[in-house]
């Protein structure tokens, strides 16, 4: 995923999403839950990014000329469906369950050193 833009609202960002899945670049939006406090102390809080990093020039080109004709556009619902699928639901899950795993026993570990090394004090 690439950051192709900042925007300071949901609104913002949701006309820059459509603007870019309708020619063919899939779309996600970052801290949407903050956009909803509403908040006046944090600005460009919304990130909008590209999953295929292939497509930066083209999302760029297409932000700067709204008739920009996309070169390898990419069929917005399937790969929406794709990412969704229960298959990559699980691949994600077991990711996520590894790394809190490996964070877990590095954790442990740094324990057990700190008590070794005070235990030489």
């Amino acid at each position: 995923m690439k950051l192709i833009q900042k925007a300071t609202t949901l609104e913002e960002a949701q006309e820059i999403k459509t603007l870019l899945e309708n020619a063919g670049i899939p779309v996600s939006i970052t801290n949407k839950g903050f956009a909803r406090l509403h908040s006046y102390f944090i600005l460009n809080m919304l990130g909008v990014f590209i999953y295929n990093s292939s497509q930066y020039k083209d999302a760029i080109a297409l932000l700067n000329n709204k008739n920009h004709i996309v070169r390898n556009p990419i069929d917005v619902d399937a790969f929406y469906e794709s990412i969704n699928s229960p298959d990559m639901k699980a691949t994600a899950y077991q990711a996520m369950n590894r790394f809190l795993l490996g964070m877990i026993l590095f954790g442990v570990i740094c324990v057990v050193l700190m008590y070794a090394l005070s235990q030489l004090v």
